[in-house]
This record gives C-alpha cells, sequence and structure tokens, in this order.
C-alpha cells in the first residue's frame, strides 16, 4: 500500500469512527427518554431493542393522542347537544 493510499484509508477510517460515534450517541440519547429503558437493573438496550422500544412507543403515544381526539370530539358534542337542548 502506498503513502497516498494509506492516508485515504486513514481518513476513510476516521469519518466511519466518527460516523459510528454520532450513532451511539444518537441511541444513547434516545434511550435515555425512553420509558423502561432506564434503571440499574436494566442491562443497556441494544441497538435494533432501542428502534423497537422507540417505534412501539411512538405507535403507543399515537394511539392515545388519537383516543384522546375521540373522547374530546364526543364531549364537545355533548356539550353543543347540552347547550342546544336549554
Amino acid at each position: 500500500m502506498s503513502t497516498s493510499e494509506a492516508g485515504v484509508r486513514l481518513s476513510i477510517n476516521m469519518r466511519e469512527r466518527c460516523r459510528m460515534h454520532d450513532l451511539n450517541e444518537a441511541l444513547d440519547d434516545l434511550r435515555a427518554v425512553l420509558p423502561y429503558a432506564r434503571g440499574g437493573s436494566v442491562r443497556k438496550l441494544s441497538k435494533i431493542a432501542t428502534l423497537l422500544l422507540a417505534k412501539n412507543h411512538i405507535i403507543m403515544q399515537a394511539k392515545a393522542i388519537e383516543e384522546l381526539r375521540q373522547l374530546v370530539a364526543s364531549l364537545r358534542t355533548q356539550l353543543n347537544q347540552k347547550a342546544t337542548d336549554e
């Protein structure tokens, strides 16, 4: 391997190390805000487990929001009905 090839390889390796560092840092940040992913007794989640837990958490939150929207709509309808009955 020539000196220039070695320099290119070192540059590529450095970029990959930085990319992996950034990815791992982002996953650590995600773990920090996920419920059930924290705690001393819980082993650090793997990358795939972190992503799956985040996906499931987002789905659950979206369902909860939809249920709340339906409840608000129902209560609004009841309130409007009560107001027109009076």
